[in-house]
């Protein structure tokens, strides 16, 4: 009986625990058993815009965020980056503050203006020199939109352009003639045609070989191109865009002779690219800096990357010469390029570039040259040309020292490229290096380039003054 009761009891302590916790809830009010619902995130009520002249519709597009949209973290950052890479402030600062009723009102503050200003500009290397005028304004109608008209002159010939545009939209026309005497190797390869002063092997051309054939050409070109912008990009999304032209070309020879390639006449074409990746900065952001605008970032360009970050673009183009564009031939070709940029540390970076491309039915005028189409870095005396090419090159850049007065910047490439479909397949390859100032508050790069061909074993130097390689 004494263990049946002791039993009795056992049982009873054992559930004691169970009475004690259920008892305190029993107790508490109805209203501590609800949970706790974390309150909504604010909104933004309001968007407020101060000193600024650009336009404000067009500021508004720029922002990741609009009114009824939720404060998060990361809004005011965002907002920020967004109108930096805008490159037209001097200033950008934006905040926010919470108004009666619990939402927030954000603040932008800018500064910013409007220029238009010449600027004198020289190039000079192994090949020569070319001077002129460049005419740059921008925001003058508020809307970010940049003018520019050049004129330049050299040995080799003269050109004149004019260009327009805002945001990813532009037009732009010119004109050029080049006349120059060209040389055709026994190896089968060119006098460089990329650039606009004389080829660099004018002064010697034995130190490169035999020449089989030399003549004297005059090109006359007029230019039309239009770009639209098909997809915004944000955030690491770059947009899309596409450019549309057309273009006279009209070739002639001096003394016409059994020798000759066979391609005087019209070569007129028509062309259109797409082209996706973030623009790098243009000449009318780079003059604007005189002024202080775009460099409202000058704190993120001072400190090291705090990761490193990888970007992109590629661009893809056509282009058709027929009767219909005005050429006395009918061709194709199509050319592709990829560029991929791998930044970290203190802004030290890695670059490649792989370009190529195809044509059909070429003119020898519009053979595809290693250096022009396969986005060869370094300057070249002689080329390959064919009805396919394809190249790559590998840039590694150094910022030696960045101040709040500008930077020294260093770069070494190795790259190569071959062109074949033609008489003689070739290819060509080489290596360099650059050592420039570029000043902040001044788009004056001061420094040299050098280029080593280690198919022609020769070395090719260029130097910049007010301007740009």
């Amino acid at each position: 009986m004494l263990i049946k009761k002791n039993g009795r009891v056992r049982r009873g302590l054992a559930a004691l625990p169970f009475h004690f916790l259920a008892f305190p809830l029993c107790l508490l009010p109805a209203a501590s058993q609800t949970l706790t619902v974390p309150a909504a995130p604010a909104r933004i009520e309001r968007i407020i815009f101060r000193g600024n002249r650009t336009d404000e519709k067009l500021l508004r597009k720029h922002l990741p965020f609009s009114e009824g949209d939720p404060l998060s973290p990361s809004t005011l950052k965002d907002a920020q980056t967004s109108l930096w890479n805008m490159r037209q402030f001097k200033q950008v600062d934006v905040s926010s503050s919470a108004i009666p009723g619990g939402n927030a009102e954000i603040s932008i503050n800018v500064t910013d203006g409007w220029y238009l200003v010449p600027l004198p500009f020289f190039t000079g290397g192994s090949g020569g020199g070319r001077g002129g005028i460049v005419l740059i304004g921008r925001n003058i109608f508020r809307q970010t939109e940049s003018l520019m008209a050049s004129a330049f002159s050299s040995s080799a010939g003269s050109s004149a352009a004019l260009a327009l545009r805002r945001e990813k939209w532009s037009l732009s026309t010119a004109v050029r003639r080049r006349s120059i005497t060209e040389r055709h190797y026994a190896d089968g390869a060119f006098s460089a045609g990329s650039g606009f002063g004389p080829p660099p092997d004018e002064r010697d051309p034995s130190r490169y070989g035999i020449v089989a054939n030399s003549y004297h050409k005059t090109t006359d070109e007029t230019a039309v191109a239009a770009g639209i912008p098909l997809t915004r990009g944000s955030g690491r999304r770059s947009g899309l865009s596409a450019t549309f032209g057309w273009e006279h070309s009209e070739l002639k020879y001096s003394a016409p002779s059994p020798g000759l390639p066979g391609d005087a006449g019209r070569q007129g074409r028509a062309f259109v690219s797409l082209k996706s990746g973030h623009d790098g900065t243009g000449a009318a952001e780079a003059i604007g800096a005189i002024f202080g605008f775009g460099l409202a970032d000058m704190e993120r360009r001072l400190a090291p990357l705090p990761a490193p970050s990888f970007a992109s673009g590629a661009e893809t183009s056509y282009h058709r010469g027929a009767a219909w564009t005005g050429s006395d031939f009918s061709y194709g070709y199509l050319l592709a390029q990829w560029d991929g940029t791998l930044s970290w540390g203190t802004h030290r970076s890695l670059s490649l570039r792989l370009a190529g491309g195809h044509g059909k039915d070429l003119p020898p005028n519009r053979l595809l040259a290693t250096g022009r189409e396969t986005g060869l870095s370094g300057n070249y005396a002689r080329e390959f040309r064919g009805a396919s090419a394809t190249g790559a090159s590998l840039v590694y850049s150094h910022p030696f020292r960045i101040t709040r007065r500008g930077m020294w910047q260093g770069a070494l490439f190795v790259e190569a490229a071959r062109a074949w479909g033609a008489a003689a397949a070739g290819g060509k390859t080489g290596a360099g290096a650059s050592f420039w100032y570029k000043f902040w508050r001044f788009p004056l790069p001061l420094g040299f380039s050098c280029t080593y061909s280690l198919d022609d074993r020769d070395p090719q130097v260029s130097a910049a003054l007010g301007g740009r390689f």
